[in-house]
């Protein structure tokens, strides 16, 4: 019987998505629930979420689609009001999630992708497939997919992105203190809000140094050509694999693929949107008819 439970145990951890940056989930949350509507405007077989459609006998609002995905402590803490009983949700659906969010705040992968064995290793997998799941419904029935609808998708994986830009800042940090050494990144190097590193202050530590006789002008040197080719750095130990996470690599990865996508989607329906619109008529065609008139 132990053994059962242990075994139901597991089962549990690896369909249920443990998250690294609580930041991000309420708006992962939103980015799921318009590619979902989606797929209920197009008609198309339902990928995401398809379970809460079947509890609730018809399409899911934002509210329900949230407290069917969202593990037992965070739904406690969830407090939804009648502006969350939408199909349209936006910043005040994700600050009403995240209020009194627990810190390991959870949400079913199971539940969410049915069609997909995904755990925290390879959570990537996760944004590609809805994104996946979106060009279908595109692909399929583009006229009834909303413009709008895709812009929000677009939108919430932006914040996304964003948010876990955070986890890829700190590989950012280990790779620059592995290629400047301890000493000079933590004599030199000085960040910025927003995780980003403050590359003229860190600059300017170095030239100090430099006109103090504290550092030789050949050490500056190397320092600053690091620094120059930093982003070409850690390129390469993307490359190469030489990161000691590169599963928040390959998500935002994912993230960029899926917000590049549908940006081109949106772009597209905007062309084939003016092709469609019947032309004005240019502005100095329509001074020479008023200059006609007033000729007569």
């Amino acid at each position: 019987m132990k053994l059962f439970n242990l075994f139901l145990f597991w089962c549990s951890v690896l369909s249920t998505h443990v998250l690294a940056n609580n930041n991000a989930a309420p708006f992962e949350l939103l980015h799921y629930y318009y590619v979902y509507k989606m797929e209920w405007d197009a008609g198309v077989e339902k990928t995401i979420a398809p379970g809460c459609a079947t509890e609730h006998n018809e399409m899911c609002f934002f509210d329900q689609f949230a407290r069917y995905l969202i593990g037992k402590e965070w739904k406690a803490a969830y407090r939804p009001d009648r502006a969350d009983h939408t199909k349209t949700p936006g910043w005040d659906a994700a600050k009403r999630l995240s209020t009194g969010m627990p810190k390991s705040a959870r949400y079913n992968l199971k539940a969410l992708l049915p069609s997909i064995n995904v755990d925290a290793k390879n959570f990537p997998l996760v944004f590609e497939t809805v994104l996946h799941s979106a060009n279908t419904a595109i692909k399929k029935e583009k006229e009834k997919v909303k413009n709008d609808d895709v812009k929000q998708a677009v939108e919430w994986a932006q914040e996304v992105k964003d948010m876990r830009y955070e986890d890829v800042f700190k590989a950012e940090i280990e790779v620059l203190r592995d290629v400047l050494g301890d000493e000079a990144y933590g004599r030199y190097v000085v960040t910025g809000g927003g995780s980003s590193f403050d590359w003229d202050a860190t600059l300017d530590g170095i030239d100090d140094d430099v006109d103090a006789k504290k550092l030789s002008d050949e050490d500056a040197k190397r320092l600053k050509e690091i620094i120059d080719d930093f982003p070409n750095i850690f390129n390469d130990r993307i490359a190469t694999g030489d990161i000691s996470d590169m599963n928040h690599i390959n998500i935002m990865r994912a993230l960029e693929t899926s917000i590049t996508a549908l940006t081109g989607e949106i772009e597209e329906s905007s062309s084939e949107s003016d092709d469609a619109s019947p032309k004005s008529v240019p502005a100095d065609t329509c001074d020479n008819i008023e200059f006609a008139f007033d000729s007569d």
